[in-house]
This record gives C-alpha cells, structure tokens and sequence, in this order.
C-alpha cells in the first residue's frame, strides 16, 4: 500500500521530509522498476539484482548490460557508468562532454545544498 500524502507539501517542509524520507520510506522494498534515461535505463524486477543498461550504437532500440548491483544505484553511480561506457565507446571525451560533465557536477552539487 502506498499514501501519496506522504511525499506532498501536506506533511510539511524541511527537516521533517528529510526524516520521513530517511527512516520510513527507505524501509520499502521496490519489488519492480524501470526508469529510462537518456542514454540507457535502471531496471529491477525483485529478487534481481539493480541492472544499468546503455543504449546500442550498432542496434537502435536496443539496450546492452552496463552493470548489475545489489542496491539501487544513485545519480553519481550512473554518471560514473555512462562516463565508462562513453569512454570505451570514444578515444576521448569531447569537449563538449567535459563541459556537460562539469555542469552534472555543479547540478549535484546544488541539489546537495
């Protein structure tokens, strides 16, 4: 059973979100999820591992394994899977691929604050 309320404005701001967050929501099991992303996906279907899979350059619409993990992987864990496939897959970054990953950087960095 899941209560939309417990994630709305009604439970109120700040550090009882953060508590709520922290200890209650954290004890949920997710059993089945699929996130898209713009370069691969984040999929689990329990009791399975968290798998990461990144787009096929040589197959569209296709996925390959990236990475299986036993708990969920986070935003830095994705951009440090992306960035090694990225790298494999060129000689080098690019410009503009320091760039965006600079700018990634400064965006954690501010949602942290």
């Amino acid at each position: 059973m899941w209560n939309p309320r417990l994630i709305s404005e009604d439970v109120g701001v700040g550090v009882n979100v953060r508590k709520l967050r922290r200890y209650f929501l954290r004890t949920f099991t997710a059993v089945y999820s699929m996130r898209p992303l713009p370069s691969g996906a984040v999929f689990r279907c329990y009791p399975g591992l968290w798998k990461v899979f990144y787009d096929d350059k040589d197959r569209p619409n296709r996925y390959l394994l990236a990475k299986e993990a036993i708990s969920r992987p986070d935003s830095e864990d994705l951009e440090i899977i992306f960035g090694n496939v990225e790298e494999k897959s060129e000689q080098g970054p690019s410009l503009f691929n320091r760039a965006a990953g600079i700018f990634s950087s400064i965006n954690r960095f501010m949602k942290a604050i």
